[in-house]
């Protein structure tokens, strides 16, 4: 019973973030270029490769995408509330 309550006010944080992003002054700025330099120190080369690539598109991103992410986050995690409902 308590776990649609937290489902319902995560996926209204999330649209709260996502609206704040998108319009925030700084929403073309991408915030964390430059942290995917030291991905490569990795055993693994399948993981390395994956990892590599995660952080290189993680951090290419903008903040105003990150804002699109979380909408599309919190409409699904609400939806997925409604289903539960």
């Amino acid at each position: 019973m308590i776990l649609p309550f937290i489902g319902l006010v995560a996926g209204l944080f999330l649209l709260m973030l996502g609206t704040y992003f998108i319009r925030c002054k700084y929403a073309n700025k991408t915030p964390l270029s430059g942290h995917g330099d030291g991905v490569d120190h990795v055993d693994s080369f399948v993981l390395s490769l994956l990892l590599s690539i995660g952080v290189i598109l993680f951090s290419s991103l903008s903040i105003r995408q990150y804002g699109f992410f979380c909408l599309a986050g919190g409409v699904l995690l609400l939806y997925g509330v409604n289903a539960v409902w």
